[in-house]
């Protein structure tokens, strides 16, 4: 047969966007209320189409580079399955409580056979078409919302809500509001603005599109992933200046800064003194606090503490759900970091957010090189903000983004965006130098970008 390009194929491309617009819309609140997470099992088309194309047409291009990601993803949902299984033997859990910490993980199992099936067939416009869906997905959900109370209304409830910086009393007061108060998508849109405007330096209309996710973003705007991103790209700026060596040693030292800020988190949270500092300074968290002191019953921070098991927190919460015993009106811990640490216990956390953040990142320096290792950083800082005071961890679309990012970049052979050609003498000493400096990283990644592409995939 002749072989199809499938990075370049508008039919490959129209198939994967459908199925993840599709996927997306379950998001939509009706459909989810009535659906649950049902829909997003409509996003495995988009493997399904790489798998029949790699079965039917023989093309191992990419398989075995796209392995290795696998395995690396893999690794860490299954580290935490395993240490999951040990800790509910040990406490003699029923069958019932582990098929469903269980089940729980197999999103994330469907959702990286969506990331390695995307990689394989658009390799670097895996993340765009992705976005493409989603954003779909999520402007239809605006339109549908906006049935409710009149495109003028409309307008007026996401200006108040803008402006206000998510007031929670105009998103309590706004049906429109309300029904485009998309989580999980809006997260991603944040990933993208930072991907488009620092990273994706090959795609022409990237200044569109990252226009487009922060008008998403703005519309479901979350003040913590607004903080978060405002980090992100504060970081992103920084370590583009580094030189590679530099940039290798401080990606290295953040992602241990990482781990040792995560268990002074926890400390401060377990002795009372985050509840403190919020109380003092009139902090809102919307019944948060008083979870977190609860919680604090069941852990220590100290390494004899074993852990719980997944998913502990949430069913403790639940059986709490309407009785005498509940806290607060929610079942989620809006804390992964607590809840991790809760759930896995002192030396599982220490193995799980060492494997995500000094492995991963190191895994990233050593095989696809400094640049796509910073990619992979900045949009995990900036979800590590909202893992503080949310449960956005395990997000279906967040967890698929932060994984396809970093590998449709390794791809990409443009990782650095040359300064316009002009006259030189037209140019300023600083762009002149900038220029030149631009230039002959620009030479190097052309020629050292096949090295590295051809390297990964002999090992």
């Amino acid at each position: 047969m002749e072989e199809i390009y499938t990075k370049n194929s508008k039919i490959y491309a129209g198939l994967y966007i459908f199925f993840i617009f599709c996927a997306a819309m379950g998001d939509y609140k009706p459909l989810n209320v009535a659906l649950g997470g049902l829909p997003k099992v409509l996003s495995a088309g988009g493997f399904g189409v790489a798998f029949i194309y790699v079965m039917w047409s023989g093309n191992f291009k990419n398989v075995k580079a796209i392995f290795h990601f696998f395995v690396m993803y893999l690794s860490i949902i299954a580290g935490i399955i395993l240490w999951s299984v040990v800790l509910w033997i040990l406490d003699f859990q029923t069958i019932g409580y582990i098929m469903k910490g269980t089940s729980k993980m197999s999103f994330q199992f469907l959702d990286l056979l969506v990331v390695i099936g995307a990689g394989y067939m658009f390799e670097e416009k895996a993340a765009k078409y992705t976005f493409i869906g989603l954003a779909a997905g999520n402007l239809l959900i605006i339109a549908l919302g906006a049935v409710t109370t009149g495109v003028g209304g409309a307008i007026h409830d996401l200006i108040a809500n803008i402006t206000s910086f998510g007031a929670s009393d105009v998103i309590e007061n706004s049906k429109f509001i309300r029904a485009i108060e998309i989580h999980d998508i809006t997260f991603v849109m944040g990933v993208y603005v930072i991907y488009f405007i620092f990273f994706c330096f090959g795609e022409k209309r990237r200044f569109i599109y990252a226009g487009l996710a922060l008008f998403l973003f703005m519309a479901g705007l979350k003040r913590i992933a607004f903080m978060g991103m405002i980090m992100a790209m504060v970081f992103a700026a920084f370590t583009s200046w580094l030189n590679p060596k530099a940039k290798r040693r401080w990606l290295t030292i953040v992602s241990i800064l990482i781990v040792v800020f995560c268990y002074y988190y926890l400390s401060i949270i377990h002795s009372g003194a985050f509840t403190a500092f919020l109380e003092e300074h009139e902090i809102e968290l919307m019944g948060r606090e008083k979870i977190y002191d609860f919680i604090s019953n069941f852990y220590t921070i100290s390494p004899s503490y074993r852990g719980r098991g997944y998913e502990f927190c949430v069913e403790l919460l639940r059986s709490m759900h309407g009785t005498k015993d509940q806290v607060v009106d929610i079942t989620a811990v809006h804390n992964d970091i607590l809840k991790m640490y809760v759930e896995l216990g002192f030396w599982g956390f220490l193995l799980w957010i060492t494997g995500y953040y000094v492995y991963q990142t190191h895994w990233f320096i050593t095989r696809c090189g400094e640049k796509t290792a910073a990619c992979f950083m900045t949009i995990n800082l900036y979800m590590l903000i909202s893992y503080l005071t949310d449960n956005t961890m395990f997000y279906y679309w967040s967890s698929m983004v932060l994984r396809i990012v970093p590998m449709a970049f390794f791809f990409d052979p443009v990782k650095e965006m040359p300064l316009k050609i002009k006259d030189e003498d037209e140019m300023t000493k600083f762009e002149r130098k900038l220029y030149a400096k631009r230039e002959k990283a620009a030479a190097q990644q052309r020629e050292g970008w096949l090295n590295e592409y051809s390297d990964f995939g002999d090992e």
